[in-house]
């Protein structure tokens, strides 16, 4: 497939070849839901506690006799029906952690993008310079490739640009090497810059 390739005004200056393979394989919906399961279960603590009655403190002793005082019968202070006592069924420490194939996650990549590049969200751009840590120029350019909701792609690290981005309401920055299918499926758009979809071919292909 071509794809265009924008300049600041958003304006086309060329068009790049992108391999179908790639940009226009078949979506994966299962490996995409599973790859994406995933990265949310590792991001989860999983320490949630509370304590169930034989782990909270409290005496062991009958707090009354059995029968004789139109009471229900009860045989410790640390019941979890009492103010103090233990919880029924508490939340215990879990790891939610769990891994799929490094294969499953390139394929779900790769399902991510071709996802993109059918929905027509997607934007290459010849490049994203900062002057400068500042967010309202950058909210500008957004603007100017109708953009709102996004991610920037881009091929190495850039403290500049990430700090500007970082403040503007639904919009991140990754770079090439980092990018993973959950960071596509949660945004709207992707705007790659040239040199991060070179990168990005190196690593697939």
């Amino acid at each position: 497939m071509q794809q265009a390739v924008r300049n600041k005004e958003n304006k086309e200056l060329k068009k790049i070849d992108l391999p179908d393979a790639i940009f226009k394989a078949p979506v994966r919906k299962q490996l995409l839901f599973d790859v994406v399961q995933m990265y949310l279960g590792n991001r989860r603590q999983g320490d949630a506690k509370a304590k169930w009655r034989w782990e909270v403190a409290g005496s062991t002793r009958k707090i009354y006799k059995q029968k004789g005082t139109g009471q229900a019968r009860h045989g410790g202070i640390r019941a979890n029906i009492f103010v103090g006592g233990g919880v029924a069924h508490p939340p215990r420490t879990r790891d939610w952690t769990h891994s799929v194939p490094a294969e499953a996650k390139k394929q779900a990549l790769i399902s991510a993008l071709s996802m993109k590049a059918a929905e027509k969200k997607m934007v290459v751009v010849e490049d994203i310079a900062c002057k400068g840590i500042k967010t309202k120029p950058m909210v500008a350019q957004l603007k100017k490739w109708e953009v709102e909701k996004g991610l920037i792609v881009v091929d190495t690290y850039n403290d500049t640009l990430n700090r500007s981005v970082r403040n503007i309401r639904n919009v991140a920055c990754v770079t090439a090497s980092s990018l993973n299918a959950m960071d596509l499926m949660q945004t709207d758009w992707a705007v790659f810059t040239e040199k991060a979809v070179g990168k990005l071919l190196e690593r697939l292909q």
